[in-house]
């Protein structure tokens, strides 16, 4: 990681953290039913995760620890992206702000991976 020395340095955590806070934004507004509460509070949880594991994995500042938690935020993606499927199918948002998300969230999934590849491949060239 060279000269990063912050994890909010990181491209894929200020795109996964802007998802994040864009969930929040529209689980605030759904109609206040313990159904759409229990929703709300999952799809929340599955958001933050994958910007929270990026950072603490940044905090280890070890490759394979890295890599690890970088695993666990790429798990995390599509488990949000069931969460916004639902609260599309349950008509809580548009099958625009469904589509325009899951978009979004598929470019986090594809940097997530290059990086994991790039960790590992950096760990690979270290032990030889």
């Amino acid at each position: 990681m060279g000269l990063i020395k912050d994890y909010k340095e990181l491209i894929v955590w200020q795109k996964a953290n802007f998802l994040a806070n864009s969930v929040i934004d529209l689980a605030e507004k759904f109609p206040k039913t313990i159904s759409t509460e229990i929703i709300a509070k999952q799809i929340i949880r599955s958001a933050t995760s994958i910007p929270a594991n990026i950072a603490e994995g940044f905090g280890s500042r070890k490759g394979k620890e890295f890599v690890s938690y970088l695993y666990q935020a790429r798990k995390s993606i599509p488990e949000t992206d069931y969460w916004l499927f639902l609260t599309k199918q349950r008509k809580l948002i548009s099958e625009k702000q469904y589509s325009d998300l899951s978009e979004k969230y598929i470019e986090v999934s594809k940097i997530v991976n290059s990086f994991i590849k790039k960790l590992k491949s950096n760990s690979d060239e270290t032990n030889h």
